[in-house]
């Protein structure tokens, strides 16, 4: 599918801005975003600790947040206190960050924008099998000197 530069801009905008104020305001660290890029839907980029939303109503698709493990300590430590989060500590920090993110996409864009529950992973799902026909938007993030990717897909 062809997406036109105004409506990916305009995509990415949206979801840099939740990124970035989510780190800022939760955090009080700024997160340092990378030029984002349009993406084959082939070779998906994650990292090890995936949490990602559905998306329905005008649009169809889903974003997901990827990012290290080291990230998700990191952030557990700063909400929780946590020092040694368990693998379902990091995965539910990963589900929260990807429910913020679009939850507050879903602000600005309306009632049609419909977000679902988050679907967490760790590494790569053999299940995970993404249309041809949706548009990959990929928002590579530096936070804390850990990287991450936000990957939207719309039709």
């Amino acid at each position: 599918m062809k997406t036109s530069k105004a409506e990916f801009d305009a995509t990415c905008n949206l979801f840099i801005n939740s990124v970035n104020n989510y780190f800022r305001h939760l955090t009080e660290v700024d997160s340092e975003l990378n030029v984002p890029y349009i993406k084959q839907s082939e070779g998906l980029i994650l990292k090890d600790y995936t949490g990602m939303i559905g998306i329905s109503g005008n649009r169809k698709g889903f974003v997901y947040i990827s990012a290290d493990r080291h990230m998700y300590e990191d952030l557990i430590k700063i909400f929780i206190g946590i020092d040694d989060p368990s693998d379902e500590d990091i995965l539910d920090m990963a589900g929260e960050i990807s429910n913020v993110v679009a939850g507050n996409v879903r602000a600005n864009l309306g009632a049609n924008f419909m977000i679902s529950v988050p679907v967490v992973f760790q590494g790569m799902p053999s299940q995970l099998k993404i249309p041809d026909d949706v548009s990959i938007y990929v928002i590579p993030i530096v936070w804390n000197n850990h990287e991450a990717y936000v990957v939207i897909g719309l039709q």
